[in-house]
């Protein structure tokens, strides 16, 4: 996916974030939108769209809020993958 930069093509990384049990996907993205994170969801799927020159730290990031997260959510399993 491209996005058009101030004088030159910028893209994005998309990240998928899937979660058990689904019931939490609501939460999640809403969570995400509040932090100010271009996301959004595909059934269980929630994909976080990140700068290029940002990923590995975005993805860090968003493994350690998902850990945070699951402190509040005791039931919560998630897989992060890198999207194509």
């Amino acid at each position: 996916m491209f996005q058009t930069g101030a004088g030159c093509d910028e893209y994005v990384v998309p990240q998928e974030v899937r979660l058990t049990p689904p019931e939490l996907v609501d939460d999640f993205v809403a969570v995400l939108r509040d932090a100010g994170k271009a996301v959004r969801k595909c059934g269980r799927v929630v994909v976080v769209e990140d700068e290029a020159d940002a990923a590995p730290e975005q993805r860090l990031e968003l493994i350690f809020f998902l850990r945070t997260w699951a402190l509040s959510h005791p039931d919560l399993a998630f897989e992060v993958q890198d999207g194509v």
